[in-house]
C-alpha cells in the first residue's frame, strides 16, 4: 500500500508552529521572571510581577495570564513571578539526577533544526520546563485556521521540534521521562475536568463559543456554518453562559445530535460503519504477527498493537483500517458493527501492562522541515501508546473484530464504556477519547474479504477521505 499522511496534528508549515512557540515564550519568560528576548532573569520567584516589569521597561497586560493564578477568595490578586508546579519541579530534578536523561535532554536541543531567524526558541531543558509549567495552568484556547491545530495539542506544539532527533527519541522513550510526563498530564487533566477550565468557554476572541470557533466545529462535523448552527449539531444549552458545558473536557466530548450520527444501513451485517468522525489514513492487508514497526514505512505489528492478547492469532493475515481524529472532531467511539462484546482491555503503552504510556516517541526520518513527526508515524504509535482494545463478535460475515482506540501525546486518555457480554447495535457508544486528537483502528480476521466503499458524489477513494461517525465505509464477505 502507498505511504501517505492524510491527517495531521500540526500544520505543515513549521512557521505556524514556530509562531506559537514564539508567542508562548514571551508569556512564559515574563511569568518566570525572565526577559522575553534575552532570557536573562530580572526577578525571582514570589516577586510582584507588575513592579518587576519596571526593571526591564516592558508593558504586558497581566489580565491575559489571570488563569495562571488561583487566588483564594478575598485575597488580593497580585500576580507574582511563578515557581514551578511541584510535578514540573520533580520532572526537572529527575532530568538533572539521571545522567543518561540529562545528556539526552541537552543533546536534543543541539540536534533539532533551528526555527526561522528572529523567532524565540526553547534552547534548554530549564526553559522547556517553564513552558510546560505555563501550559499546565490553562485549557487550550481556540485559534483560527492552521493555528487551531497547535492550540489543540499545546504540549506537542513545544516538543515536536525535538521529537525527530536521536537524542529526543532516547529521551522520550525513557520510562522515567514518561512517568513524569504522566504526572504532568494527570495534573493538567484535573484542571481540564474542573469548572475552572470553563474560563476558555466564552464568546470573546480565543473562546470556544466565539463565532469562528463554533463555525469551525460545525464544519468539522460536516456541516455548513453559513446555513447551520452549533446547537443544531450538538447537544447543548445556549441559554447558559457556557452552553451547559461544565468543563473544557465536557465540551471536548460533546455529544452529536442523533441525526448527525445516524447509522447508514444499520441492519446490513455485510456493511462496516465508521466508528469515529475521522480521516482515513490507511487500509492495510496481510497483517503480520510481529514486524519491525519502529522502522519507517514498516507494516503494523499485531502482537504489539494487541499487547500479546490471546486472540492475536485470529487476525494474522487479516486487514486493518486506521483513521485519525483532529482536535475539532467528535471524540466518542460508536460501534461499527452489530454483535457482542467479547473482551475489553486498556493498555497503558510501551511499558505494558504498567503505566506510563509513551507520549512523544516517533519513527525517526529525514524530514526536518515538517515538524509533525508523530502524525507521520501512525503505524508506529499504535504499538507504543495508550490503547483501548474492544473485541467484538460481530453478526454475519464479519465475525471477530477489534476496535483499537489509540490516545496520542498529551491525550493518551481512553475511556471504555462497554463491558464483556454486552449486546451491541451499530452506533452504540463504545467510549471516548479525552483532551485532544487521537487515532483508531478496526482490525478484521484472516480470510475475510474487506473492500472500501468510495465516498461522496464524485466517488473519491476511502483512504484520504473525511468520514463522519456512522457512515458506511467497508463491505465484507
Amino acid at each position: 500500500m502507498p505511504e501517505t499522511t492524510v491527517c495531521r496534528w500540526l500544520p505543515e508549515d513549521p512557521a505556524i508552529v514556530d509562531a506559537y512557540v514564539h508567542e508562548l515564550l514571551h508569556t512564559s519568560r515574563l511569568l518566570h521572571g525572565r526577559d522575553p528576548d534575552t532570557c536573562e532573569r530580572f526577578a525571582n520567584v514570589g516577586e510582584d510581577l507588575e513592579t518587576a516589569f519596571g526593571k526591564i521597561n516592558v508593558s504586558f497586560d497581566l489580565s491575559r495570564v489571570a488563569h495562571c493564578y488561583r487566588f483564594a477568595a478575598g485575597k488580593k490578586q497580585a500576580p507574582t513571578v511563578l515557581k514551578l508546579d511541584s510535578v514540573v519541579q520533580k520532572f526537572k530534578e529527575f532530568i538533572e539526577a539521571e545522567g543518561v536523561v540529562y545528556a539526552a535532554f541537552n543533546k536534543m536541543f543541539e540536534q533539532a533544526p533551528k526555527p526561522a531567524s528572529g523567532q524565540r526558541q526553547i534552547t534548554n531543558y530549564i526553559e522547556l520546563m517553564e513552558a510546560i509549567n505555563t501550559n499546565l495552568a490553562t485549557a487550550p484556547t481556540y485559534r483560527p485556521g492552521p493555528s487551531a491545530m497547535v492550540a489543540g495539542v499545546p504540549f506537542y506544539g513545544i516538543i515536536a521540534r525535538f521529537c525527530n532527533t536521536n537524542a529526543g527519541y532516547e529521551a522520550f522513550t525513557h520510562p522515567g521521562v514518561n512517568q513524569h510526563f504522566h504526572n504532568v498530564f494527570k495534573k493538567w487533566h484535573q484542571h481540564l475536568t474542573s469548572s475552572a477550565s470553563t474560563d476558555v468557554i466564552h464568546d470573546r476572541e480565543g473562546g470556544w463559543l466565539s463565532t469562528v470557533a463554533l463555525n469551525a466545529m460545525v464544519q468539522s462535523a460536516g456541516g455548513n456554518p453559513e446555513k447551520q448552527t452549533f446547537d443544531s449539531f450538538y447537544v447543548c444549552d445556549t441559554s447558559d453562559p457556557h452552553y451547559g458545558f461544565k468543563s473544557y473536557d465536557d465540551l471536548f466530548i460533546r455529544e452529536l445530535k442523533e441525526v448527525h450520527r445516524a447509522v447508514v444501513l444499520p441492519d446490513d451485517v455485510s456493511i462496516v460503519n465508521s466508528a469515529c468522525s475521522s480521516t482515513v489514513h490507511k487500509l492495510y492487508r496481510d497483517l503480520k504477527e510481529t514486524d519491525e514497526f519502529w522502522i519507517k514505512k514498516t507494516p503494523y505489528s499485531l502482537r504489539h498493537i494487541l499487547a500479546n492478547d490471546e486472540r492475536t492469532k485470529y487476525f494474522i493475515g487479516g486487514t486493518l483500517l486506521q483513521a485519525m481524529l483532529g482536535s475539532l472532531d467528535y471524540h466518542r467511539w460508536r460501534s461499527p458493527v452489530k454483535g457482542t462484546v467479547v473482551e475489553t482491555r486498556l493498555i497503558s503503552g510501551a511499558t505494558h501492562p504498567n503505566p506510563p504510556p509513551t507520549y512523544y516517541a516517533a519513527c525517526l526520518d529525514n524530514d526536518h522541515t515538517d515538524l509533525d513527526v508523530v502524525s507521520r508515524s501512525q503505524d508506529f504509535v499504535t504499538a507504543i501508546s495508550t490503547r483501548a482494545l474492544i473485541f467484538i463478535q460481530a453478526d454475519g460475515p464479519v465475525g471477530l473484530m477489534c476496535f483499537v482506540g489509540v490516545g496520542l501525546g498529551e491525550v493518551s486518555t481512553c475511556n471504555i464504556v462497554v463491558e464483556k457480554g454486552q449486546k451491541l447495535e451499530k452506533g452504540d457508544e463504545l467510549g471516548q477519547f479525552h483532551f485532544g486528537g487521537s487515532t483508531h483502528c478496526l482490525i478484521f480476521r484472516s480470510g475475510l474479504s474487506v473492500s472500501p466503499i468510495q465516498q461522496g458524489n464524485e466517488n473519491p477513494p476511502l483512504v484520504g477521505s473525511k468520514v463522519r461517525v456512522g457512515k458506511d465505509i467497508l463491505i465484507v464477505g
